[in-house]
């Protein structure tokens, strides 16, 4: 900000001034906050500490060469050396900003405090991991989150032994810094960490009183002597925490043997993407406030479905919201009878399936319907990327399987919302539609919806096919669409509204 502009603008009413401070800070740019009420004499006479309660500060903020908050391995200097200049600079703005004064008639509390910092040297993690825990034991922050992560996301074929030492830096903060972690820590977000003791996590658990939310990401256990990562080396994720508040749980693709929730009271969201296919990615014990899963898998091509929900849900019949996530389009549930199934299906409401093949008959959907006599909702979003090299091979294996009801005389009474998201040729959804118009008596909304690019090389492939481009369902075609939902409707009494969203 140049210094004619910092005048200009010191010129405001005190309140205008810390709006702007309160909107920089919640923005994220603490430094900008810290550095105006230092040099500015004007902004510094502000009660600016003690009206900002919630702070952001990203270490990405102070490195000018990382373009962005993600760390980059530096070229023509020591390692790291960005990293840690990066890292003193975050340091010294949180330490001014902790440790700066209000008026003596105001009690300054932070309502939430939000670090994304980089586990680098051990002293200067050391140092704010002290800053936080300082802060927590004074009673001057209310909220902590963490979010940490690794110098660099690129790793050679030491992998391993480069996780486990960043496993070692982690274990050496919590043991350094334990009140940076005891009482006020709500959320932790961790990356690249691997362990060779599996009750790493489960002590973090119970040892962080107010964690409420816990997401590894690449993370993982390695016994003693061992250096590379296949099932076979894989240690289960245990949560056996009766005391603790954690309601959500993310454990994205780690090596690990399946996530085992033993004693999580509080658990109401669990997400899960895994990596091997041979372990069953979740085990549920007593988790009775748990509501939302969220499961992820990739299958190879020679592989076919294999899971149960039978069988993946064993204890989860509290469950109302359930993400399916397939990533190559292929689907990896096999279906089952409806009486296998209603004691684990019986309180869902909400369903959603993600990245199903395009080729896939959307039928198969069905034997989930029959099963959940509460269902209100069912979301599929189609895999349309078509930049994908497999995108126009026609996928073998389980996506032609189809499921007709049971029973001819079913019927479903809770239904209310069905929708279909796809790119192209969105009309192919239309007997889908009437096949759930007829079991759902009292459905209300059916859409249809044309979705958009979202990345730049769908885009350039689209433009490389004239077939595609004309799949695409677009304004200009009403007439058409309502012949084919005026045929869609032929003969059933459903009351449901149709609704096609074009591309424009």
């Amino acid at each position: 900000m140049a210094h004619g502009e910092l005048d200009r603008i010191s010129g405001l009413p005190d309140d205008v001034l810390l709006d702007i401070l309160g909107w920089l800070a919640v923005a994220g740019d603490v430094k900008t906050v810290a550095k105006t009420s230092i040099l500015s004499r004007r902004w510094r006479s502000l009660p600016w500490s003690s009206q900002i309660t919630k702070v952001f500060i990203d270490v990405g903020d102070f490195s000018p060469d990382s373009g962005g908050w993600i760390p980059v391995r530096p070229q023509q200097r020591p390692a790291f050396w960005d990293q840690h200049e990066a890292t003193e600079g975050f340091t010294d703005v949180l330490a001014l900003f902790l440790a700066a004064t209000p008026r003596p008639s105001r009690r300054r509390v932070i309502e939430k405090l939000r670090l994304k910092f980089i586990l680098t040297k051990r002293d200067l993690v050391r140092r704010i991991g002290a800053l936080v825990g300082a802060a927590a034991d004074a009673g001057a922050v209310k909220n902590v989150e963490l979010e940490i992560v690794t110098e660099t996301t690129l790793f050679s074929y030491n992998e391993a032994r480069t996780k486990l030492e960043y496993g070692k830096r982690f274990k050496h903060l919590l043991k350094d810094c334990p009140g940076a972690f005891r009482s006020r820590l709500t959320k932790l977000t961790l990356q690249n960490l691997l362990f060779h003791n599996p009750a790493v996590v489960n002590d973090l658990v119970r040892r962080c009183d107010a964690l409420e939310f816990l997401s590894v990401n690449y993370c993982g256990f390695l016994a003693k002597g061992v250096w590379h990562r296949d099932q076979d080396t894989a240690l289960e994720l245990l949560i056996d925490a009766p005391l603790s508040r954690l309601k959500t749980l993310v454990c994205f693709k780690c090596h690990v043997n399946g996530v085992r929730v033993v004693q999580a009271p509080a658990l109401v969201t669990l997400c899960c993407r895994w990596m091997y296919r041979d372990s069953p990615p979740v085990s549920l014990g007593c988790a009775p406030s748990l509501k939302t899963m969220f499961l992820r898998h990739r299958v190879s091509e020679d592989e076919d479905a294999a899971w149960k929900l039978s069988e993946l849900l064993v204890n989860g019949g509290q469950i109302e919201s359930l993400i399916f996530a397939f990533d190559n389009g292929k689907i990896w549930l096999q279906p089952e009878r409806p009486d296998e199934l209603q004691a684990v299906l019986g309180s869902l409401k909400q369903l959603r399936l993600d990245n199903i093949s395009p080729d896939c008959d959307l039928s198969w959907t069905l034997f989930i319907l029959q099963a959940a006599p509460l269902l209100e909702t069912i979301d599929i979003h189609i895999f349309d990327h078509i930049c994908h090299h497999k995108w126009r091979k026609q996928s073998n294996g389980n996506t032609n399987m189809a499921c007709q009801p049971s029973s001819p005389n079913f019927r479903h009474n809770n239904l209310k919302r069905l929708s279909v998201h796809r790119t192209f040729d969105v009309l192919k959804d239309l007997p889908f539609a009437r096949l759930v118009m007829e079991l759902a008596v009292n459905l209300e909304n059916v859409t249809l919806g044309v979705k958009f690019f979202t990345c730049q090389d769908c885009g350039a492939a689209e433009l490389k096919g004239q077939d595609l481009t004309t799949s695409r369902l677009r304004y200009t075609e009403k007439d058409h669409v309502l012949e084919k939902l005026k045929q869609t409707k032929h003969g059933i009494s459903s009351r449901a509204f149709i609704d096609v969203h074009t591309f424009t």
